[in-house]
């Protein structure tokens, strides 16, 4: 009979700890969450964050809180070691950020770790040095009362991990989303951050609606709504957005559960349905809610990272939610402030928006509900029939394939008649049947491919100078943004300047972009090259595609016959004008025999 041998092992320490890392630790923005986690609970009022290469060469956290003594020093490294809960009681109660004991032995298993601590009943500080999970000898030296930790060369022994972190501008990106929950949560303490010896952040003690303010930036904190409710001993506080302030992407917006920055997809669905047709698709309301209960009602032990937590009344919760914000969003308050050269005359919805102090509220929930498409319709992109007659093309277009021959000659007969349907598509009649094109995919495939050809051809676009220049200042992760694609927006018509710090100053913008939309098409071409991961597109062609679908007619636009022939005309003379930049199709045809077909003409 063969010797039996061991299959299962038990992993050295060192390996478990890399594994543990690989839970905790997913990038340079993970090692600053657990080490601001650590510092928060220490109860510090002020803590300085530096950060060098996104956080690849360096991490580091100084804090003036309860610090630790040396005894315990070398303790906080060891798995599963904490000072924040004895007993498995403790975890039905969690009041602490962290808790597990994991993130720091993860950390030092995967980088070089400096961290210097003393308490104030100690008159020495102490130091130890751990080198990818193996600590060096502690020593004394003299120190404030807290603890600075450095974490040096991030995932240096473990190549393969840190091959996949991103440029050191998306790194910093990423570390600034996790800090600002911070900063948002905790305006009664200080908050410093350095940037590769830059000063990012520089944040004093004080109330809540002045950080959201300070994190914000004065234009988007201008157009936020208090939020104030109660149920049942569950408090819900903070600040959501009018619907007429809206991003093109996700950023901003923030939930905090009793000081516990969290995520969780059942209460971000609560405030889009509180939304309703306040808002379209594609649009992203802005809020930073917090919501307080008794730590016992809620399981924040979901995930290593604990981001995520459950409920244990969660549905009512989520109706606490929408109930909550909905009545926000019915106060008078909210109604936009319409722009007269939006449209009409007297007697005008525009009209009758400044005019609301005089009507009775059924006028003011009728307006409420038509807002959406009015604010979208005056201040959005719309075709300019200007830009169209001045680019008239007479090439020839390539059918590809892709569909019947015949449509082509829609662009070569003015007797063609062409119908909008619901302000969204344009529909015709062809020989064979009809044909359905999206108005939005369809402007959006012959601004890329303008823009393009500019940029393949490496020429200036067409750009107008504004009368007055436009100041924006932006924030800092727009302003990194801004910075990889500047020298694209250029060329393309724009014409932008650093002017001071974050601060940029728009002279000129592109022809076909509609005056009054400078800083608003800006903000949303950078949201979009930043939340859009379009791999197959270079540099500049994702510049190109952001452009093009942010300044595309929408849908919900109303367009003439005129328009509506001027675009299918364009259309047809881009060289691939059935598909969008991202590949969604523009043209639908449906045949005679299929529409017989619907009405039992055949079988």
């Amino acid at each position: 009979m063969r010797e039996l041998k061991h299959k299962i092992t038990v992993l050295s320490e060192q390996i478990a700890n890399k594994i543990a890392a690989g839970e905790v630790v997913e990038r340079p923005a993970s090692v600053v969450k657990e080490l601001i986690e650590n510092s928060i609970d220490a109860n510090a009022t002020n803590i300085s964050i530096y950060i060098k290469q996104g956080g690849k060469k360096l991490i580091q956290v100084v804090d003036n809180g309860e610090g630790i003594n040396a005894l315990d020093l070398p303790l906080a490294f060891e798995r599963h070691a904490t000072s924040k809960i004895k007993t498995d009681k403790d975890l039905t109660k969690i009041e602490t950020l962290g808790f597990r004991g994991e993130a720091l032995p993860s950390i030092a298993s995967v980088s070089q770790v400096e961290i210097k601590s003393r308490t104030k009943e100690e008159n020495m500080g102490s130091i130890i040095t751990i080198n990818g999970g193996k600590a060096g000898a502690q020593k004394k030296i003299a120190a404030n009362p807290g603890t600075s930790i450095a974490i040096k060369n991030i995932f240096f022994n473990t190549p393969a991990r840190r091959q996949f972190l991103r440029t050191d501008n998306s790194e910093n990106q990423q570390i600034l989303m996790i800090l600002k929950r911070f900063f948002l949560a905790y305006p009664n303490i200080a908050f410093d951050l350095w940037i590769d010896d830059k000063q990012i952040f520089n944040l004093k003690e004080t109330e809540v609606n002045i950080r959201v303010r300070e994190v914000f930036g004065d234009q988007l904190y201008e157009g936020l709504l208090p939020v104030s409710a109660s149920l049942g001993g569950i408090e819900l506080a903070g600040f959501i957005s009018r619907p007429d302030v809206v991003r093109k992407s996700r950023g901003n917006q923030y939930l905090f559960l009793n000081g516990r920055p969290i995520n969780s997809k059942s209460l971000n669905h609560a405030v889009f349905q509180a939304y309703g047709n306040f808002i379209s698709a594609g649009e992203f309301p802005v809020f930073c809610l917090f919501l307080e209960m008794d730590p016992s009602l809620v399981d924040v032990n979901v995930h290593p990272t604990k981001m995520e937590v459950r409920f244990s009344n969660d549905r009512s919760i989520y109706y606490f939610f929408i109930n909550s914000i909905q009545k926000t969003l019915n106060k008078e308050q909210v109604i936009p402030e319409f722009s007269m050269h939006a449209g009409g005359g007297e007697g005008s919805a525009v009209q009758k928006a400044f005019d609301l102090q005089e009507r009775p509220k059924e006028i003011i929930k009728e307006l409420i509900s038509k807002r959406s498409s009015m604010a979208r319709y005056s201040g959005g992109a719309q075709l300019s029939l200007t830009y169209f007659e001045s680019q008239q093309k007479q090439a020839t277009p390539t059918n590809q394939g892709q569909t019947p021959a015949e449509l082509p000659a829609l662009r070569k007969e003015s007797s063609v008649n062409f119908w909008q349907l619901h302000k969204r598509y344009i529909i015709s009649e062809i020989k064979s049947g009809m044909v359905i094109i999206d108005q939005h995919v369809a402007h959006e495939r012959i601004l890329f491919e303008r823009i393009s050809k500019v940029l393949n051809e490496n020429t200036t676009g067409a750009g107008q100078k504004l009368l007055f220049p436009h100041k924006l200042t932006l924030n800092y992760e727009d302003f990194m943004v801004f910075s990889e694609i500047y020298e694209v927006l250029n060329k393309i018509g724009f014409s932008i300047k650093v002017f001071s710090g974050n601060t940029v100053v728009i002279e000129a913008m592109p022809a076909d972009v509609k005056v009054g939309r400078e800083s608003q098409i800006l903000l949303d071409i950078i949201d979009y090259y930043r939340n859009r991961p379009l791999t197959h597109f270079n540099h500049a062609e994702k510049v190109a595609a952001a452009y093009a679908c942010r300044n595309a007619v929408k849908s919900g636009d109303e367009l003439s016959p005129v328009e509506m022939h001027n675009l299918v005309d364009q259309l047809f003379a881009c060289e691939t004008p059935f598909f969008c930049p991202h590949g969604r199709p523009i043209i639908v045809t449906i045949d005679l025999e299929e529409l017989d077909r619907k009405f039992k003409r055949i079988s």
